[in-house]
């Protein structure tokens, strides 16, 4: 399966056409410029730093009493055990189909890649099927399993590293890659509290599991967008619970770092592989992604396979050309902005190989049908559910559905965007912009894009290989320039810029002035560790992977980046309300956490309780209406409706509506838990949970439960009525 170097690949020396004069005068000036500018906004304040390595606070996690360290070893090994399955699946495949990789490396990062994309689209399948339990996903994993280990006797990896002298700075480097790493497996086995992945990156997951099968999930609208991510979640959930999701979701950057490695090791050199990787995985955007359930580490991940493959791509070894429009599928199902991915990888075969013209047009075409074909089953689930393959984009040319708000969706895309009108003016300003944090959710962004990659033009030419990177960044970083300033968006970009620097500062001139580069790159990695610590200290999520507070009494409470904690409401659905229990949820959109069937609608929904009393003319009414939806409980948050009225305009009452709702509320509920949030002894918020009386039961006269929606969540987003 392994050969060295099959192509022949010579790495020769480039040099530059510039003096080393005015390369010098450019770095230090243009560095000065964007560090200082830089270090002004986000100055680090050590005085933190003594806070978080404060190491007596993080004791607790060697208390054998509590089994912590143990069930943190358990999760560990689950994941490893579902990624060697995954390897398992897709090197079997790789291997009958003949491939010859340069190293063992080389071949342990196509095998996880294809396995990863098999085990989404089976457990997709199965899901239609209606099969989902433990017990199937188990006996799946294990069967790739054995695929495995009974592959690895037959034909075992050629396990021949590469050698070569690592420097001080280099090791250093390794050393502050692996600290991050370690920051970031911290996170993943912390409580999830990322909003979209308990919105829908796990709530939708969470959905399918408890219904045991994939089902349409009508007033939330991400549960119609790709999801090759989320099917890999779903089976984390099924082999235990969130925590393995989360750890599937960590490894792909740890995958991705490996890509970047094995590229390097390659076309460039060692050296390259573990800069690339340091930029890269030390980017603060990136640690946060890594410690949460969401998808832009696996669409990194998926995109650079596919840059990899069509890197390989000879016309004496046209099987890399599949390879890689089968990751670009898999990426275009991780997400929509998984089509920049993909015309990244198409524009650099294009630009980079230089074929014959209809060869070129050949290529690509059959590239392209790959591709979709492999993202195809996503269009299919989305056309049966809403009628429109690409739902919600191009809803001008296909039939409305009528539990959507077009309206909202709008706001969703402007969202997304995080600007109004396309503007020249601001465009060319963009990287200036986000790097010094002046666009929204672009903080603490690293200022080494910004620093180096202009310098590239000076310090040598492109080798081949390095020219398809280029081109995949460029188009990657053009095409989300042009339709988003949401920076966690660019992340497919991040490590083709990784190489790129990566490969210039280790080349073999201008040595003096790399050397000085190589350092300030290191201080700018160090810094940006230090942030993402520290946001992973404020959010708090340690604090229960040591055992310094318990899971219940974090997901309860307010913090960083989690308004208003609504799980002690759910721990007590799922102890108290019997198993077919079906909750309505009102001013809340994560459902994670539930294990009773949810009915909830995203911010950017219709929401239902206000269209049940839209279509109702009474209480009497409405409470039929409710009932034939089988819902026995309300779920309420006040604080999070409020943020949600306010922000997103979730309750769309009117008069009547409202009214029905009240007289609905006066007859036909009843309380039947509380809790209330104090911060720093003040009233915060208060998560309740309803039941919804028999109709006989209501008729007898009762004091109603207190109108959370009408007396405070109306008149807080509404102060004049």
């Amino acid at each position: 399966m392994t050969k060295g170097n099959p192509r022949g690949i010579k790495k020769v020396e480039q040099k530059s056409f510039f003096p080393g004069w005015l390369i010098w005068s450019v770095a230090s000036i243009w560095g000065f410029i964007v560090l200082k500018n830089y270090y002004s906004v986000f100055k680090p304040n050590f005085n933190n730093l003594e806070i978080m390595l404060s190491f007596d606070q993080y004791l607790g996690i060697f208390n054998f009493g509590n089994f912590l360290i143990f069930k943190h070893l358990l999760n560990v090994f689950l994941a490893g055990f579902f990624f060697f399955s995954a390897f398992s699946i897709g090197r079997s495949v790789l291997l009958r189909a003949g491939l010859v990789f340069f190293n063992f490396l080389e071949e342990f990062i196509f095998s996880v890649a294809l396995g990863l994309g098999i085990t989404a689209h089976l457990t997709l399948l199965i899901g239609f099927l209606g099969l989902f339990s433990g017990y199937i996903i188990y006996i799946i994993v294990f069967i790739f399993f054995i695929v495995g280990i009974i592959d690895l006797k037959n034909h075992p990896l050629q396990l021949i590293f590469p050698k070569g002298k690592l420097s001080l700075p280099d090791i250093l480097a390794a050393v502050i890659l692996v600290i991050a790493m370690l920051i970031n497996l911290s996170g993943a086995l912390s409580p999830e509290i990322f909003y979209d992945s308990l919105v829908y990156h796990l709530g939708v997951p969470n959905f399918y599991k408890i219904y045991h099968k994939i089902v349409n999930m009508p007033f939330v609208f991400y549960s119609n967008l790709p999801a090759v991510a989320s099917m890999l979640f779903t089976a984390g959930l099924f082999i235990k619970d969130e925590i393995i999701a989360k750890l599937i979701n960590y490894g792909a950057g740890i995958f991705t770092c490996l890509a970047m490695l094995s590229i390097s090791i390659r076309y460039f050199n060692v050296k390259t592989g573990i800069y690339a990787s340091l930029i890269f995985y030390t980017i603060t955007h990136v640690m946060i992604g890594s410690w949460s359930c969401g998808s832009e580490a696996l669409l990194a991940f998926f995109g650079l396979v596919s840059l990899y493959g069509i890197i390989n791509f000879s016309d004496e070894k046209k099987i890399w050309l599949i390879l890689s429009a089968i990751f670009a599928g898999i990426a275009m199902g991780v997400k929509y902005t998984g089509l920049f991915v993909a015309v990244g990888v198409a524009a650099s075969y294009i630009f980079s190989y230089f074929p014959p013209l209809r060869k070129t047009v050949k290529n690509i075409i059959i590239w392209g049908l790959i591709s979709f074909a492999v993202v195809s089953p996503w269009l299919v689930k989305n056309y049966i559910y809403k009628k429109n393959p690409v739902y919600p984009f191009m809803s001008e040319l296909f039939p409305k559905d009528s539990t959507s708000d077009y309206e909202k969706l709008k706001g969703f895309n402007v969202e997304a965007k995080q600007f109004g009108t396309f503007k020249l003016s601001d465009w060319v300003k963009h990287p200036w912009n986000i790097t010094m944090g002046k666009v929204p959710n672009s903080e603490n962004f690293t200022p080494l894009f910004l620093f180096l990659i202009p310098l590239v033009v000076f310090l040598g030419k492109s080798p081949p290989q390095l020219k398809y990177v280029i081109v995949y960044f460029l188009v990657v970083w053009l095409t989300w320039s042009v339709s988003s300033t949401m920076i966690r968006f660019m992340m497919p970009a991040y490590p083709a810029a990784g190489l790129i620097i990566a490969y210039y500062l280790t080349a073999n001139f201008y040595k003096s002035l790399k050397k000085i580069l190589l350092w300030m790159v290191l201080f700018v990695c160090i810094l940006n560790v230090y942030w993402s610590g520290w946001i992973y200290y404020i959010q708090g999520g340690w604090q229960v992977v040591v055992g310094k507070q318990s899971k219940k009494d974090f997901l309860s409470t307010t913090h960083s980046s989690y308004p208003y904690g609504y799980y002690a409401a759910m721990e007590f659905i799922n102890k108290n309300l019997p198993k077919n229990a079906k909750v309505l949820f009102i001013g809340e959109g994560r459902s994670f956490y539930i294990d009773r069937i949810p009915v909830v609608s995203s911010a950017h929904d219709l929401t239902p309780i206000v269209e049940f009393a839209k279509s109702s003319n009474s209480a009497d009414e409405l409470y039929l209406k409710i009932k034939q939806e089988g819902i026995t409980h309300i779920f309420f948050n006040m604080g999070e409706a409020i943020r949600l009225g306010k922000s997103y305009k979730m309750f769309q009452w009117d008069e009547k509506s409202l009214a029905v709702y009240n007289e609905f509320w006066k007859k036909y509920v009843k309380e039947i838990f509380n809790k209330d949030e104090m911060i720093n002894g003040n009233f915060a918020n208060r998560v309740s949970v309803y039941e919804i009386l028999p109709e006989k039961e209501a008729a007898i006269p009762h004091t109603p439960p207190f109108n959370l929606m009408t007396e405070i969540v109306v008149k807080n987003i509404n102060p004049t009525k």
